[in-house]
């Protein structure tokens, strides 16, 4: 039975286990013996030890009376989980105190706890007043009340829990005496082996798994009530303690337990079963019979107890040996478990495996599954160990794909093992927007069983390490920094005054292991509290940076590693994101910053570095033509690193739904020239002693398309252009210049990324319930053996916006713009400012120096609080200087409305992929697209524009203004827009 078999299973039953908890416990006593039990025991301060250190919230509370009287009013106030009463021996009238509340509260367990000597008539006494459901015998340890406690919990809760695979030690002893002081030593090794699995837990939810999965101690103290609760929970036992002699059919017998033990092994032979007694000539008998033994009179006997629970249920670390008892080697956790299998010795494997000692390690560690996949090692028949090896570490290898795919894992304690294929969380505090977006689609993927869906290609999130955003808060007050950035320093003095600046201990500390463990090419990335969220994304505001890693000296790769995370830290104090918050009408310092590490996907071509696929893809497509719909969603793809798509530069888009289509183009000569014809990649050539800087370039070259050819990297997406022929060849094997067209794979299926991406589309809009847009990278490694990776590294739900209202477009006012291709839904007023390129001064060669005087006078629309309509030629916010007006966020911040304009040498394709466009969307903003040469799809009047009043102008840029407001509006549902004069 698969129990925690998936993620849900697994983490959110946490909250089905142990529902019974007492926490309100009615303690009926004289004054002095509550005295005893709360100064001379400290009582309190026990319990809290017990519960505290186990992030336990249900610390049990005492309410001490004195009467019957008093009793009644507290049953009456509160509900009470536990009645222990400390009445004399000498005075058995007062039971009529218990008596009477059992009868009205039958449901209410009442324990009875007692320093007197517990003869055998005293207790036959107490054992016929039925509302007493135990005795227990005080003397002196305050251990034993939480034994009750814990004791009263398991009783209630067992039944429930054990259908969830929760295991139990059963105790078979009649004497008060003894099982008081026994079952405070075994709650201690258990109490002790949660906190070592809690240590040891993935994260913080599989710790509290462990605590409430932990094994139960179930009592009996007669022949009948061991074999009922044998039979109820036989595959749920660990093991059982037996004294020897205890009642049978009413009566004491002398050898109850070697029949109890006899009829176990009849029907669970590999259960430890462990006698007792304190006659000395049972221990001949249980040697006879094979069978472990403890003499009660020994001095030595808790600790014996102990050695025995530690030997024989799993806890600890385990001990492999020889059959002949020699030690060969100790796991203290499960990697180290699967490292010492794969070359421990035959007779060692066997002697283990045997004995289902594997099994039980696991149960005691709450594995269900996985004990119960070792328990059926069939030792008889199996031709070889090898063949029991190879099993054995098949299920240790599905245990870690299981744990580790879909689940975020705490840091603190993993080993290298532990990180692959792994999410994994560093500290505490918030993931941030983006890596919960990351790490959400992680469990999403192992949830639908896509990773390995495709034959040709695995599905997988790059390994992923996140600082939780408390590390941020803690770097900013140890430093002081807030006192700092009230002084208004520059961008280059916050960067600098960071990176001087010391991380957190504890921070530093994890990094440093980091570093030890992965040993290939990072990307630090901002994952701030508000990023990635569903209605403002901050897309690009924040600063990626990429570290080498593979400095010689591991002082040099954590160096350059803190300087990255303090560069993202840094970045949320930059103009940018301070604009960005200010338009949406956020203080900036709301914002808290956890930094996301990933793996940089790609591959190493001699001094450079670079994944063959880079996309981004969106399931809503705003420009779509005939026959392409919106919700067929839109791809862009780049050879090389993402940075080409995300900032706006040339790159091949098609969709998912027509992966055929060819781009709109009028012939193959003009298809050449608008393809991609340069690529991203890291730059090691040098770079292992680089110094980080904060404007993220450091580490980049942009490469021309030949040396892709070169790198033989072109192989899945690369076509060849006939300059004779004037025709594209779907291959590289042609005479000619090589173009990106990735016509292999979207043409001939070579690699099945459309359908991938069809699936991670349709899944993400499912989980976000809206639609999305994602970052992937592909790796096609040289090494032809290893498999090709799609890695999934971002998801971002997207602001359509087309459902809020139909706009009236139909008003017969005159308009100076207006277009079919527009982004945005509403009425937009109260605009009585134009920033706008003069055309007859645009000039590509200067569109640098014209984002900087857009910059300027938007500057002056920042210190006077208004908002303006912004006129360009080109591709707005690109990074290509060539194919627009390379703007950033802080440039355009109090822009409403944008509007692209095309020139008869300037038509790019509108920047679909890129965080600008996103941003854009994502804050309200409207957007209008002028095709050149199509007045049917949209036109402006420039004449009417260039004879606005011009409030102030620079070289190349005007900013106009005027007393009535311009209005603007645009249908969501038509793509039209119109602004009116």
């Amino acid at each position: 039975m698969n129990r925690f078999g998936d993620m849900k299973a697994r983490f959110s039953g946490i909250h089905d286990l142990m529902k019974f908890r007492v926490t309100e416990i009615l303690l009926i006593s004289t004054a002095y013996d509550a005295y005893v039990l709360e100064e001379d025991g400290m009582l309190i301060e026990q319990i809290y030890h017990h519960f505290n250190d186990l992030s336990i919230p249900f610390i049990p509370r005492i309410h001490w009376v004195a009467d019957g009287e008093d009793a009644w009013e507290e049953l009456k106030l509160r509900p009470i989980h536990l009645i222990i009463t400390m009445s004399r021996i000498s005075d058995m009238s007062s039971f009529e105190v218990e008596t009477k509340i059992h009868e009205a509260y039958p449901n209410i367990p009442i324990v009875m706890l007692s320093y007197d000597r517990l003869t055998p008539e005293i207790i036959a006494r107490i054992r016929a007043i039925s509302c007493i459901d135990r005795v227990f015998h005080w003397s002196g340890d305050n251990k034993v009340l939480v034994a009750i406690i814990k004791y009263i919990e398991d009783k209630q809760n067992v039944e429930a829990d054990s259908k969830l695979g929760v295991q139990a030690i059963l105790l078979v002893d009649d004497s008060p005496a003894y099982y008081s002081q026994i079952l405070p030593t075994i709650y201690t090794e258990i109490l002790t082996q949660t906190r070592y699995l809690v240590l040891h837990a993935m994260n913080i939810k599989h710790g509290l798994l462990r605590v409430r999965l932990r094994p139960k101690i179930l009592l009996a103290e007669t022949y009948e009530e061991a074999m009922e609760i044998i039979s109820k929970y036989r595959h749920n036992l660990l093991g059982i303690i037996s004294d020897v002699r205890f009642p049978k059919n009413g009566v004491l017998h002398p050898q109850a337990g070697i029949e109890l033990n006899k009829i176990v092994r009849e029907n669970i032979p590999d259960l430890p079963f462990l006698l007792q007694s304190e006659e000395a000539e049972n221990a001949a008998k249980a040697e006879a019979l094979r069978l472990d033994f403890l003499n009660k009179n020994s001095p030595k006997l808790l600790q014996n107890i102990r050695t025995y629970i530690l030997e024989n249920y799993g806890f600890g670390s385990f001990v492999f040996k020889y059959p002949d008892g020699r030690v060969i080697d100790k796991a203290t956790d499960i990697t180290n478990l699967e490292r010492i299998i794969r070359d421990l010795p035959d007779a060692s494997l066997y002697y283990h495996a045997k004995k289902n000692d594997f099994s039980r390690w696991f149960r005691a560690r709450a594995e269900v599954e996985v004990a119960d996949r070792l328990r059926f090692v069939d030792t008889e028949n199996v031709s070889s160990a090898a063949d029991i090896r190879a099993y054995i570490l098949k299920v240790l290898n599905g245990y870690f794909q299981k744990y580790q795919s879909g689940l975020v894992l705490a840091f603190e304690g993993l080993s290298k093992k532990d990180m692959e294929n792994a999410f994994i969380k560093l500290g505490t505090g918030s993931l941030g927007g983006k890596a919960r977006g990351v790490a959400f689609m992680n469990g999403m993927i192992a949830k639908a069983q896509l990773a390995d869906k495709y034959e040709d290609m695995k599905i997988k999130v790059p390994r992923s390490f996140v600082i939780g955003s408390d590390a941020f808060e803690k770097f900013i007050e140890e430093n002081k920094l807030y006192s700092f950035l009230a002084t208004g320093p520059t961008e280059a003095e916050i960067a600098q005054k960071f990176t001087a600046s010391p991380l957190p201990a504890g921070t530093k500390e994890n990094l440093l292991v980091l570093t030890q463990y992965i040993k290939c090419p990072l990307a630090v990335r901002s994952s701030s509290i508000l990023e990635d969220s569903r209605i403002l994304p901050f897309a690009g505001i924040y600063n990626t940076y990429v570290v080498p890693n593979c400095h010689a000296d591991p002082e040099i790769r954590v160096k350059q590693l803190e300087d990255a995370v303090k560069l993202v830290y840094a970045s949320v104090f930059y103009a940018a994101p301070v604009q960005y918050a200010k338009n949406a009408d956020i203080r900036i310092e709301e914002e808290k910053m956890a930094v996301l590490i990933q793996e940089l996907v790609g591959e190493h071509y001699g001094d450079y570095y670079y994944p063959a696929i880079s996309g981004v893809a969106q399931s809503y497509n705003f420009y779509p033509y005939d026959p392409l719909k919106p919700e067929d969603g839109i791809v862009s793809l780049a050879l090389g690193l993402g940075k080409a798509i995300v900032e706006g530069e040339r790159v091949y888009r098609f969709s998912p739904a027509y992966p055929k289509l060819n781009p709109l183009v009028s012939g193959p000569k003009e298809y050449l020239e608008k393809s991609q014809h340069a690529f991203y990649a890291i730059n090691f050539k040098d770079s292992a002693d680089i110094t980080l800087r904060a404007d993220e370039d450091y580490i980049y070259k942009k490469l021309l398309i030949s040396q892709a050819h070169k790198d033989q990297s072109l192989e899945y997406i690369g076509s060849t252009y006939s300059v004779e022929n004037d025709c594209i060849y779907d291959n590289i094997y042609q005479q000619g210049p090589k173009l990106v067209t990735f016509a292999p794979i979207l043409k001939y299926n070579r690699l099945p990324l459309r359908q991938i991406i069809k699936d991670l589309l349709g899944l993400g809009k499912q989980s976000f319930g809206t639609d999305v847009e994602i970052e992937f990278a592909v790796n096609i490694p040289k090494d032809k053996s290893k498999p090709k990776e799609f890695n999934f590294l971002q998801i971002r739900p997207m602001v359509v916006g087309r459902e809020a209202f139909e706009v009236n477009m139909d008003e017969p006012e005159a308009f100076w713009c207006f277009s079919h291709h527009t982004i945005g839904n509403g009425s937009y007023q109260n605009i009585h400012d134009i920033i706008f390129v003069d055309p007859a001064d645009f000039n590509l060669q200067n569109s640098v120096q014209i984002a900087n005087e857009i910059g300027e006078l938007n500057q002056v629309l920042i210190r006077e609080g208004r908002r303006c309509i912004l006129v360009g030629f080109g591709r707005m916010g690109t990074a290509d200087r060539w194919l627009g007006i390379p703007l950033t966020w802080e440039q355009m911040s109090r822009a409403m409305i944008i509007v692209e304009v095309d020139l008869k040498n300037l038509r790019p394709e509108p920047s679909l992929g890129s965080h600008f466009f996103h941003n854009l969307t994502a804050t309200g903003m409207g957007y209008f697209h002028i095709q050149y040469d199509n007045q049917a799809a949209g036109m402006l009047d420039w004449e009417w524009l260039l004879n606005q009043p011009v409030l102030q102008q620079t070289k190349f840029v005007k900013l106009v203004r005027r007393q009535e407001p311009f209005r603007a509006k645009i249908d969501g549902r038509s793509f039209k827009g119109i602004i009116y004069k």
